[in-house]
């Protein structure tokens, strides 16, 4: 597992050429960036993997299995993390604004999975907005799609 760490690290992450991103480096990217939502408030409620696995399951269309192993690669990948530019990055530089968006209204998903929002997530969720480049109103639309409303 380390040597896939070191590799998503070493070619996606580190490289400054334009080389070619992977589905699965986007994907870990995303995921890790979900993870990193989770533990804002310093702990992970077994609510908020239960929402990370069904959000990932759905949006990148994976199984159980797969999303199991995803989810240990980004908890991985989160613990020897830099900063969130590395991800951030990555995504930017991949997804289109909508996907962004989306991106967003996951964090947003998974902030509210465990019914209380925390001003640490809430704080994570706009500092994800802004590096994506995602603006105000959108990050608010994605809050509400989030809440139900």
């Amino acid at each position: 597992m380390l040597n896939s760490i070191r590799d998503f690290f070493q070619q996606r992450v580190l490289s400054s050429g334009p080389e070619p991103v992977d589905a699965r480096s986007l994907r870990v990217a995303t995921a890790t960036l979900m993870f990193e939502m989770a533990q804002a408030d310093d702990h992970i409620e077994a609510r908020e993997r239960d929402a990370i696995t069904g959000i990932l399951c759905r949006y990148f269309q994976l199984d159980a299995a797969t999303v199991a192993e995803l989810l240990e690669l980004a908890a991985e990948t989160a613990r020897h993390a830099v900063c969130l530019q590395e991800f951030t990055r990555l995504l930017n530089e991949h997804f289109s604004q909508g996907e962004k968006q989306q991106v967003v209204e996951m964090l947003w998903q998974v902030a509210l999975s465990d019914a209380v929002l925390d001003k640490y997530e809430e704080a994570f969720v706009r500092q994800i907005a802004d590096l994506l480049y995602v603006p105000h109103t959108a990050f608010i639309a994605a809050k509400h799609r989030a809440m139900g409303d």
